[in-house]
């Protein structure tokens, strides 16, 4: 019953949107609207067909917002077809249509089971970056912190400029790294790709104590916000990404950027605190806006550009 009450109530909010914009563009034009008042009375009753049916508790937000709905269709429906008493349908049928549109996109999410995750490219994500965050560490100078990932990048903009001219060497590139790639990057820049872009660029502009912390943010965080939002994730946000996986970002970044500062550098417990949890809520909410950017590049410079601000503002960089 609730998947049929869902299925309802998505016809019954698709029918309400055509309803406004019929009332919309019929005010515009000034056309006749003596078809609008039926037009009305047919989606009221509709509704309270759909709401005659018995449904689970879990979908008793959904039927409380198809009731709303329907209250303020009742509302705003007049008497007549006079003009005048249409002006102000839209206004207030609008916020209840959007609101059971919302409760639709909720119900559908929390029913959606668990995206596949690819564990390869997990642990190979995990790896690539502690990896990296050690060299940052360990490399002697500035020079071998630089020259490291440029050396890495030229090879893999390399790779990138053959796979675009040779459908053939795109093809096994694709075979020999399936495992962990993602379909889009059949046709895209490789995430790796972008990723030793990202170190080559904060290795160029950033203190290491920065370039440190912004790196052991993507590692890990990256792969957290992955676990927790495609299996418990349901309050969505923008780009596909959750509340919950956004959550686990900020906090698994946050604690892992905390020790690898603390270990790894002269640094007191108070400001390795500090940078971490900077490193961490810059890093989820950079992962929660990359759309054009790949998060590989984005999240690393972005981190170590804050990062680097925060120890500016102290004296520190």
């Amino acid at each position: 019953m609730t998947v049929m009450l869902s299925h309802e109530g998505q016809r019954i909010a698709d029918e309400l949107s055509a309803l406004l914009e019929a009332v919309d563009e019929a005010l515009a034009q000034g056309a006749p609207q003596a078809a609008l008042r039926q037009r009305a009375t047919e989606v009221g009753e509709q509704m309270r067909a759909a709401l005659r049916a018995e449904v689970e508790p879990r979908a008793a937000a959904l039927r409380d917002a198809l009731r709303e709905a329907l209250e303020a269709l009742e509302r705003a429906t007049p008497a007549d077809a006079g003009e005048t008493t249409w002006g102000r349908f839209g206004e207030q049928v609008r916020p209840a249509q959007e609101a059971l549109t919302a409760a639709l996109a909720r119900m559908t999410a929390a029913a959606r089971p668990p995206r596949p995750m690819n564990r390869a490219r997990m642990i190979m994500h995990v790896g690539m970056g502690t990896s990296a965050t050690a060299l940052t560490v360990l490399l002697p100078s500035r020079a071998w912190l630089v020259g490291l990932p440029l050396a890495v990048g030229v090879l893999a903009w390399t790779a990138e400029f053959l796979r675009v001219r040779s459908a053939r060497v795109n093809e096994l590139m694709m075979k020999l790294f399936g495992p962990v790639a993602h379909d889009h990057e059949r046709t895209r820049v490789n995430s790796s790709t972008w990723f030793v872009t990202g170190l080559l660029l904060i290795a160029l502009a950033f203190p290491r104590t920065a370039c440190t912390a912004a790196v052991m943010a993507l590692a890990v965080g990256d792969t957290a916000a992955s676990l927790v939002g495609r299996r418990w994730g349901r309050t969505r946000l923008r780009n596909g990404r959750s509340l919950e996986g956004t959550a686990a970002f900020a906090l698994v970044a946050g604690a892992a950027s905390t020790l690898t500062l603390r270990l790894s550098y002269p640094m007191a417990w108070s400001q390795a605190l500090l940078m971490g949890a900077v490193a961490g809520v810059a890093g989820a909410l950079t992962e929660l806006s990359s759309e054009r950017l790949d998060d590989n590049f984005s999240i690393p410079v972005t981190v170590a550009a804050v990062l680097t601000a925060v120890l500016m503002v102290q004296g520190l960089a």
